[in-house]
């Protein structure tokens, strides 16, 4: 195995025995050490229907704001009277915490799936329309100069030039937007009604076991770790022209 393909194992090596070492330092209802939390999240029965639920949520809100948000930004980055209608409407509504939704949230959807799919959405939608759109806008115009000379038209044109040389940024946007759905799905089952990763770390928090806490934080970010590295590997076969 290469240096390159051993470091990011290396790196989580070095992690867990330093998580380790610190946890047998520190008293267990502080901060418990990794054996003791992967005890712990092997021994919790619902973990594996709670995990498929979550990430139910997550791939369902951010595949509705993936389908809204990439094609509008493309749209503000590249035709000027569609950024002039939705940049102010847009950046007022980014200003906004999105946590300051959740009472609209509850009474449009009630404290059920459908809330926590809508927080989701509200979590990803702006970043990933700015990284689309600011892609969009800052395309090399000499690519279209090039489709110009060759009397391309419009449609061959976004096809051929626009779009393959926004896509580096959509995928940017992708990524981005998968880590802050991650953020959301937490956020909705801790803030809603109680649900699968959320309500098993509530029950932990209230019988203070530090351990499974830790183990649902670690969950956490294994699953946006594995949604992020499954990206990354249909960016490097899409992008193939990306390629060093």
């Amino acid at each position: 195995m290469s240096l390159r393909r051993a470091l990011p194992f290396l790196s989580v090596a070095a992690g867990l025995a330093l998580w380790e070492g610190i946890g047998r330092l520190t008293p267990p209802i502080v901060f418990s050490p990794f054996s003791a939390t992967a005890w712990q999240l092997l021994h919790t029965a619902a973990l594996p229907g709670a995990i498929l639920q979550s990430l139910g949520t997550l791939l369902t809100g951010f595949l509705l704001s993936a389908v809204v948000a990439l094609p509008l930004g493309f749209a503000m980055g590249r035709v000027w009277w569609v950024r002039e209608m939705f940049h102010p409407i847009m950046t007022g509504l980014y200003a906004i915490p999105p946590v300051a939704f959740i009472p609209f949230l509850i009474v449009w959807f009630g404290l059920f799936v459908e809330s926590r799919i809508a927080i989701v959405v509200i979590m990803c939608f702006f970043e990933m329309l700015t990284i689309a759109s600011a892609g969009a806008a800052n395309i090399d115009r000499r690519l279209q100069d090039v489709a110009r000379s060759f009397a391309a038209s419009r449609r061959r044109t976004a096809t051929a030039v626009l779009i393959p040389a926004s896509m580096p940024f959509l995928f940017t946007a992708l990524r981005v937007g998968l880590v802050r759905a991650v953020a959301g799905v937490i956020t909705g089952e801790l803030l809603l009604s109680p649900a699968n990763l959320g309500k098993i770390l509530l029950d932990n928090a209230a019988r203070f076991n530090t351990a499974g806490i830790l183990g649902i934080v670690a969950t956490v970010a294994l699953l946006g770790l594995c949604v992020q590295q499954g990206l990354l590997w249909l960016e490097r076969h899409v992008l193939r022209w990306e390629r060093p």
